[in-house]
Parts: C-alpha cells; sequence; structure tokens
C-alpha cells in the first residue's frame, strides 16, 4: 500500500470531508475509502466510455437511406 500526500484547497478538503463522512462515518479510513471509491468510478466510466466509442466505431450511425452523409447544405434541407 502506498502513501501520498496531497495539497488541496479549504473547500475542497471540506467537501471531501463531508462526503466521506457521509457515506462511511468517523472511521479512520474514511477518507482514504472515499477516494479510491472516486478514482475507482472514474475509470469504470472511462472505460464505458472507450467500450461505447469502439462500439460505434465498428457499428456506425447511418444518417440516411444507404448510409451516406449529404454533400451539401441544400442535400440536408431536401424534403
Amino acid at each position: 500500500m502506498g502513501v501520498i500526500t496531497i495539497s488541496m484547497d479549504d473547500k475542497s478538503e471540506k467537501l471531501l470531508r463531508e462526503m466521506a463522512k457521509a457515506k462511511y462515518g468517523n472511521k479512520k479510513d474514511a477518507i482514504s475509502k472515499t477516494i479510491v471509491e472516486t478514482i475507482t468510478e472514474k475509470e469504470n466510466k472511462r472505460l464505458d466510455a472507450i467500450k461505447h466509442l469502439k462500439y460505434l466505431m465498428a457499428n456506425p450511425l447511418k444518417v440516411r437511406k444507404g448510409g451516406k452523409m449529404p454533400k451539401t447544405r441544400a442535400e440536408i434541407y431536401e424534403r
């Protein structure tokens, strides 16, 4: 297990302590758990976004019949 020392502004520190207390109460490692949980959530969101992007790249959306992008402004507004 590593030890990291950080500096943050008072507002962020207060918010972190409030979040930790709300989630874990007055436990000794509440702040550490809150930080680890937040980092894990962010990483999961990042991996989900990458997965979604790869899906979209493999399965492009069709814009018009035949899946062709309009070439001119007039084609966009054709009715």
